[in-house]
Protein backbone atom coordinates (compact mmCIF):
# COMPACT_ATOMS: atom_id res chain seq x y z
CA UNK A 1 0.00 0.00 0.00
CA UNK A 2 1.10 3.42 -0.58
CA UNK A 3 2.07 6.17 1.80
CA UNK A 4 -0.80 8.44 2.11
CA UNK A 5 -0.16 12.07 1.94
CA UNK A 6 -3.01 14.47 3.54
CA UNK A 7 -2.75 17.81 2.51
CA UNK A 8 -4.91 20.88 3.50
CA UNK A 9 -5.07 25.01 2.61
CA UNK A 10 -7.35 27.67 0.40
CA UNK A 11 -6.92 28.09 -3.15
CA UNK A 12 -2.79 27.82 -3.38
CA UNK A 13 -3.56 24.17 -2.29
CA UNK A 14 -6.40 23.26 -3.65
CA UNK A 15 -6.19 24.69 -7.38
CA UNK A 16 -5.00 21.29 -9.31
CA UNK A 17 -2.76 20.65 -10.11
CA UNK A 18 -1.27 22.18 -6.91
CA UNK A 19 2.06 21.81 -4.58
CA UNK A 20 0.08 18.93 -3.31
CA UNK A 21 -0.60 16.97 -6.49
CA UNK A 22 2.98 17.60 -7.37
CA UNK A 23 4.36 16.05 -4.24
CA UNK A 24 2.23 13.08 -4.23
CA UNK A 25 3.38 12.52 -7.48
CA UNK A 26 6.88 13.05 -6.82
CA UNK A 27 7.13 10.83 -3.60
CA UNK A 28 4.77 8.25 -5.31
CA UNK A 29 2.13 8.72 -2.74
CA UNK A 30 -1.33 8.67 -2.43
CA UNK A 31 -2.90 11.91 -2.32
CA UNK A 32 -5.84 13.37 0.03
CA UNK A 33 -6.01 16.61 -0.50
CA UNK A 34 -9.31 18.35 1.70
CA UNK A 35 -7.89 22.34 0.92
CA UNK A 36 -11.03 24.89 0.00
CA UNK A 37 -10.59 27.81 -1.69
CA UNK A 38 -11.41 30.73 -0.01
CA UNK A 39 -11.22 29.34 3.32
CA UNK A 40 -9.61 30.32 6.70
CA UNK A 41 -7.76 28.66 9.08
CA UNK A 42 -10.84 26.94 11.51
CA UNK A 43 -11.93 25.28 8.08
CA UNK A 44 -8.45 24.36 7.32
CA UNK A 45 -7.80 22.54 10.14
CA UNK A 46 -11.12 21.19 10.74
CA UNK A 47 -11.50 19.31 7.27
CA UNK A 48 -7.70 18.00 7.79
CA UNK A 49 -8.78 16.37 11.17
CA UNK A 50 -12.26 15.15 9.38
CA UNK A 51 -10.20 13.15 6.66
CA UNK A 52 -7.86 11.57 8.92
CA UNK A 53 -9.96 10.26 10.87
CA UNK A 54 -12.32 9.04 8.22
CA UNK A 55 -9.08 7.50 7.06
CA UNK A 56 -8.43 5.82 10.46
CA UNK A 57 -12.03 4.39 10.04
CA UNK A 58 -10.61 2.81 6.31
CA UNK A 59 -7.81 0.83 7.96
CA UNK A 60 -5.14 2.91 6.79
CA UNK A 61 -2.42 3.02 9.55
CA UNK A 62 -0.93 6.28 11.40
CA UNK A 63 2.61 5.06 10.09
CA UNK A 64 1.82 5.86 6.44
CA UNK A 65 0.19 8.73 6.88
CA UNK A 66 2.30 12.19 6.21
CA UNK A 67 0.07 15.15 6.34
CA UNK A 68 1.05 18.81 5.02
CA UNK A 69 -0.94 22.25 6.34
CA UNK A 70 -0.90 25.34 4.56
CA UNK A 71 -2.29 28.07 5.92
CA UNK A 72 -4.26 31.07 5.38
CA UNK A 73 -4.95 34.21 6.35
CA UNK A 74 -5.80 35.89 9.24
CA UNK A 75 -8.84 37.95 8.17
CA UNK A 76 -10.85 34.61 6.87
CA UNK A 77 -13.99 33.85 9.41
CA UNK A 78 -16.05 31.06 9.17
CA UNK A 79 -19.30 30.55 11.75
CA UNK A 80 -21.67 28.38 11.82
CA UNK A 81 -24.92 29.87 11.90
CA UNK A 82 -29.15 29.19 12.44
CA UNK A 83 -30.50 28.33 9.08
CA UNK A 84 -34.00 30.27 10.40
CA UNK A 85 -32.50 33.52 11.44
CA UNK A 86 -29.77 33.34 8.82
CA UNK A 87 -31.99 34.60 6.25
CA UNK A 88 -29.15 34.99 3.65
CA UNK A 89 -26.67 32.40 3.21
CA UNK A 90 -23.59 33.27 1.44
CA UNK A 91 -20.35 30.60 0.60
CA UNK A 92 -21.07 27.74 2.35
CA UNK A 93 -18.29 26.13 3.48
CA UNK A 94 -18.95 23.03 1.68
CA UNK A 95 -19.75 24.04 -1.40
CA UNK A 96 -17.41 24.91 -3.99
CA UNK A 97 -17.58 28.78 -4.51
CA UNK A 98 -20.48 28.82 -2.04
CA UNK A 99 -22.85 29.22 -4.24
CA UNK A 100 -25.83 26.81 -4.40
CA UNK A 101 -26.30 24.22 -6.90
CA UNK A 102 -22.38 23.60 -7.05
CA UNK A 103 -20.79 20.66 -6.44
CA UNK A 104 -19.84 20.15 -3.15
CA UNK A 105 -15.99 20.19 -2.59
CA UNK A 106 -14.67 17.97 0.61
CA UNK A 107 -17.94 17.11 1.82
CA UNK A 108 -22.01 17.35 1.48
CA UNK A 109 -23.75 19.00 4.31
CA UNK A 110 -25.04 16.70 6.58
CA UNK A 111 -28.43 15.47 6.92
CA UNK A 112 -31.14 16.93 9.47
CA UNK A 113 -29.26 19.98 10.82
CA UNK A 114 -30.32 23.19 11.51
CA UNK A 115 -27.27 25.06 10.98
CA UNK A 116 -25.42 25.94 7.95
CA UNK A 117 -21.77 26.78 7.64
CA UNK A 118 -20.37 29.61 6.20
CA UNK A 119 -16.96 31.56 5.55
CA UNK A 120 -16.35 35.13 4.63
CA UNK A 121 -13.81 35.09 1.81
CA UNK A 122 -15.52 36.41 -0.97
CA UNK A 123 -18.64 37.67 0.62
CA UNK A 124 -16.78 40.28 3.01
CA UNK A 125 -19.53 42.73 1.75
CA UNK A 126 -22.49 40.53 2.81
CA UNK A 127 -25.08 38.73 4.95
CA UNK A 128 -23.17 38.99 8.43
CA UNK A 129 -19.59 40.10 7.51
CA UNK A 130 -19.79 43.22 6.96
CA UNK A 131 -20.84 43.25 11.07
CA UNK A 132 -18.26 40.86 11.55
CA UNK A 133 -15.37 42.91 10.32
CA UNK A 134 -16.66 45.81 11.73
CA UNK A 135 -15.67 45.05 15.45
CA UNK A 136 -13.32 42.28 15.05
CA UNK A 137 -9.60 43.21 16.28
CA UNK A 138 -6.26 42.35 14.83
CA UNK A 139 -6.02 40.12 18.00
CA UNK A 140 -8.50 38.74 17.70
CA UNK A 141 -7.62 37.27 13.94
CA UNK A 142 -4.64 36.23 15.28
CA UNK A 143 -5.62 34.55 18.62
CA UNK A 144 -8.03 32.57 15.84
CA UNK A 145 -5.75 31.50 13.87
CA UNK A 146 -3.18 30.43 16.81
CA UNK A 147 -5.79 28.42 18.16
CA UNK A 148 -6.00 26.26 14.81
CA UNK A 149 -2.47 25.80 14.38
CA UNK A 150 -1.72 24.61 17.99
CA UNK A 151 -4.81 22.88 18.21
CA UNK A 152 -3.82 20.62 14.39
CA UNK A 153 -0.42 20.22 16.20
CA UNK A 154 -1.54 19.26 19.25
CA UNK A 155 -4.02 16.28 17.58
CA UNK A 156 -1.26 15.42 15.00
CA UNK A 157 1.22 14.96 17.95
CA UNK A 158 -1.35 12.98 19.68
CA UNK A 159 -2.00 10.59 16.99
CA UNK A 160 2.03 9.99 16.16
CA UNK A 161 1.05 11.33 12.86
CA UNK A 162 3.98 13.42 10.96
CA UNK A 163 3.84 16.24 9.74
CA UNK A 164 5.02 19.77 8.48
CA UNK A 165 3.24 23.01 8.34
CA UNK A 166 3.46 26.44 6.25
CA UNK A 167 1.87 29.79 5.05
CA UNK A 168 0.62 30.52 1.57
CA UNK A 169 2.27 34.18 2.35
CA UNK A 170 3.26 36.13 5.32
CA UNK A 171 0.80 36.71 8.31
CA UNK A 172 2.68 36.63 11.38
CA UNK A 173 4.67 40.21 10.92
CA UNK A 174 2.54 42.98 11.46
CA UNK A 175 0.61 44.85 9.08
CA UNK A 176 1.77 44.51 5.60
CA UNK A 177 -1.76 43.81 4.10
CA UNK A 178 -5.57 44.38 3.32
CA UNK A 179 -6.38 43.40 6.48
CA UNK A 180 -10.40 44.57 6.66
CA UNK A 181 -12.02 44.53 3.84
CA UNK A 182 -11.11 47.12 1.00
CA UNK A 183 -10.77 50.07 2.86
CA UNK A 184 -8.00 49.84 5.80
CA UNK A 185 -4.69 49.19 3.26
CA UNK A 186 -1.81 49.01 5.93
CA UNK A 187 1.33 49.96 4.67
CA UNK A 188 2.40 47.71 1.44
CA UNK A 189 0.23 45.06 -0.27
CA UNK A 190 2.48 41.74 0.00
CA UNK A 191 0.95 40.39 -3.46
CA UNK A 192 1.54 43.18 -5.73
CA UNK A 193 4.58 44.97 -4.48
CA UNK A 194 7.81 43.51 -5.65
CA UNK A 195 10.04 45.38 -2.94
CA UNK A 196 7.97 43.82 -0.24
CA UNK A 197 10.38 43.21 2.69
CA UNK A 198 9.10 42.76 6.51
CA UNK A 199 12.77 42.17 7.46
CA UNK A 200 12.57 45.47 10.10
CA UNK A 201 8.54 44.90 11.11
CA UNK A 202 7.47 43.63 14.03
CA UNK A 203 6.23 40.01 14.64
CA UNK A 204 2.49 40.61 15.29
CA UNK A 205 2.84 38.14 18.70
CA UNK A 206 4.50 40.70 20.07
CA UNK A 207 1.88 43.36 19.34
CA UNK A 208 -0.73 41.01 20.96
CA UNK A 209 -0.79 41.63 24.28
CA UNK A 210 -3.37 39.59 25.46
CA UNK A 211 -3.01 36.39 23.14
CA UNK A 212 1.21 36.71 21.86
CA UNK A 213 2.39 34.68 23.94
CA UNK A 214 0.48 31.51 22.02
CA UNK A 215 2.82 31.89 19.54
CA UNK A 216 5.66 30.14 21.48
CA UNK A 217 3.93 27.25 21.69
CA UNK A 218 4.21 26.61 17.88
CA UNK A 219 6.71 23.81 17.29
CA UNK A 220 8.86 25.48 15.04
CA UNK A 221 10.95 22.68 13.91
CA UNK A 222 7.60 21.76 12.27
CA UNK A 223 6.59 24.87 10.37
CA UNK A 224 8.88 25.78 7.07
CA UNK A 225 9.08 29.81 7.12
CA UNK A 226 10.98 31.24 4.05
CA UNK A 227 13.35 34.25 4.77
CA UNK A 228 16.51 35.78 3.32
CA UNK A 229 17.81 39.17 4.11
CA UNK A 230 14.60 41.03 3.69
CA UNK A 231 12.33 38.57 4.40
CA UNK A 232 11.06 37.24 7.90
CA UNK A 233 8.50 34.40 8.38
CA UNK A 234 7.59 34.58 4.85
CA UNK A 235 5.31 32.05 3.04
CA UNK A 236 5.11 30.47 0.13
CA UNK A 237 4.51 33.36 -1.84
CA UNK A 238 7.86 34.74 -0.60
CA UNK A 239 9.85 32.03 -1.75
CA UNK A 240 8.01 32.27 -5.50
CA UNK A 241 8.93 36.08 -5.95
CA UNK A 242 11.98 35.38 -5.10
CA UNK A 243 12.96 31.91 -6.97
CA UNK A 244 10.46 31.93 -9.93
CA UNK A 245 11.22 34.39 -12.82
CA UNK A 246 8.60 37.12 -12.69
CA UNK A 247 6.55 35.87 -15.96
CA UNK A 248 6.33 32.35 -14.68
CA UNK A 249 5.18 32.90 -11.13
CA UNK A 250 1.56 33.39 -11.46
CA UNK A 251 -1.81 31.92 -12.99
CA UNK A 252 -1.67 35.04 -15.07
CA UNK A 253 -2.03 39.08 -14.85
CA UNK A 254 -3.51 40.16 -11.91
CA UNK A 255 -3.94 36.37 -10.56
CA UNK A 256 -1.59 36.01 -7.63
CA UNK A 257 -2.27 32.31 -7.16
CA UNK A 258 0.62 30.61 -8.12
CA UNK A 259 1.11 28.89 -11.54
CA UNK A 260 1.74 25.29 -12.48
CA UNK A 261 5.65 25.64 -12.74
CA UNK A 262 5.74 27.79 -9.08
CA UNK A 263 3.66 24.57 -7.32
CA UNK A 264 5.84 22.03 -8.87
CA UNK A 265 8.88 23.68 -8.25
CA UNK A 266 7.87 24.82 -4.51
CA UNK A 267 6.82 20.78 -4.24
CA UNK A 268 9.89 19.49 -5.33
CA UNK A 269 12.53 21.84 -3.81
CA UNK A 270 10.81 22.84 -0.66
CA UNK A 271 8.24 20.75 0.56
CA UNK A 272 9.88 17.70 -0.40
CA UNK A 273 13.11 18.53 1.17
CA UNK A 274 11.12 18.70 4.54
CA UNK A 275 10.67 14.74 4.57
CA UNK A 276 12.60 12.47 6.03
Amino acid sequence: MKKVLITSGCSFTHDSPSWAHCLAAHKNMSLANVAISGCGNHVISSELIRKIEQLKKTGINIEDMFVVVQWSGLFRFDFVVDKKTHKDPVRPVHLANGKPGEKARAFKEPEGTPNQWIMSAGSKDKSIWPDVYSVVSKEQAFVETIEQILRTQWYLKSQGIKYKMFTGWDIFTDGKTNLIGTDKILKTNQFIDENYSSINDDLLADNCKWFGYLFDMIDLENFWFYSDKRTKFGGMLQWIKNNIDADKRYIGPGDFHPSAVSHKRFAVEVISSLFN
